[in-house]
């Protein structure tokens, strides 16, 4: 594709993409990367997001929002339907990089916030990357303590129970980095006024996996694994190369149980001790390994 990547500076490329124009970091081995060798990011999850999307009545919240990647096709959505977008980054320096590819898309309905969320009002921490350096920058987790001798950014942590009262929500995408639980908490009088459809991470460890799944199982959702792979063999720039062939995004989509559902394709939740990334010991289990991982 003909100047679809332009070069701006030492850190940003600028990308004409499936969704409109990125700036991306080419330093970003999973989102930048993706955007600037596919034209894309994640897009297997996305078709699902924006199914959501299309029935969402009211306000859409994303956290943990990153450079925009999934913000500007939903917001575009959203928009012509008339719903707003509030989207949470906290992390500086790619809270900057969303807000610009917010502008350079036109996107008047989507609300950003460089602000952390999770149980309660604090400030927490996270690992300061060498953005000029290769490293996964969507992969920095929250910490609620500074480690001593390790660089760290401070930001603020707040409830979306203290900064969305009385808001009306439809549909609630958290991916946090292990905080998806704590957001949860933060949320629950939110959750318990709107009942609306969450889409959330859970790739961490088992016992937070557990927990998790059975928090959710509490507030009477039913939960479906969702884990599409990263790399789309019908991307944006018609790239054949795949540099990660087994890595896939570990999510549930969760619907409240009075929901009327019609679920196809996806595997219900029904044992909280399973987890996906353990699927890889027995001949049966690589079976069902092979069947949660999906393409849809």
């Amino acid at each position: 594709m003909p100047n679809a990547i332009q070069d701006i500076n030492s850190v940003y490329k600028l990308v004409t993409a499936r969704h409109g124009l990125m700036l991306a970091n080419p330093n970003d081995f999973y989102i930048g990367k993706a955007i600037i060798d596919y034209g894309e990011y994640s897009e297997i999850e996305l078709r699902l997001l924006l199914q959501l999307a299309n029935i969402a009545d009211s306000t859409v919240i994303e956290i943990g929002a990153n450079i925009g990647t999934h913000t500007i096709p939903l917001a575009k959505l959203l928009e012509a339907r008339k719903v707003d977008l509030i989207a949470f980054e906290p992390q500086q320096f790619v809270f900057q990089n969303l807000c610009a590819n917010l502008a350079l898309n036109n996107i008047s309905n989507v609300r950003t916030l460089p602000l952390a969320c999770g149980d309660e009002g604090r400030t927490v921490w996270y690992k300061s990357p060498d953005y000029k350096k290769s490293g996964n920058f969507g992969g920095i987790g929250m910490s609620e303590e500074k480690k001593e001798g390790i660089p760290a950014q401070s930001v603020q942590c707040i409830r979306l129970d203290d900064v969305l009262t009385n808001s009306k929500v439809s549909l609630l995408k958290i991916d946090v980095e292990g905080f998806e639980q704590k957001v949860l908490i933060g949320a629950q009088e939110l959750i318990k006024s709107n009942r609306p459809i969450l889409y959330l991470e859970n790739s961490h460890d088992l016992p937070s996996s557990i927990a998790l799944i059975e928090y959710l199982w509490s507030l009477d959702y039913k939960l479906f694994w969702h884990c599409p792979k990263l790399y789309n063999p019908n991307n944006f720039f018609k790239n054949p190369i795949n540099p990660y062939p087994t890595v896939a995004s570990i999510n549930m989509l969760c619907l409240p149980k009075e929901r009327e559902q019609n679920i196809q394709n996806l595997d219900e939740v029904i044992d909280s001790g399973f987890h996906p990334t353990l699927a890889k010991g027995t001949e049966n289990d690589q079976g069902k390994y092979r069947k949660i991982f999906c393409d849809h």
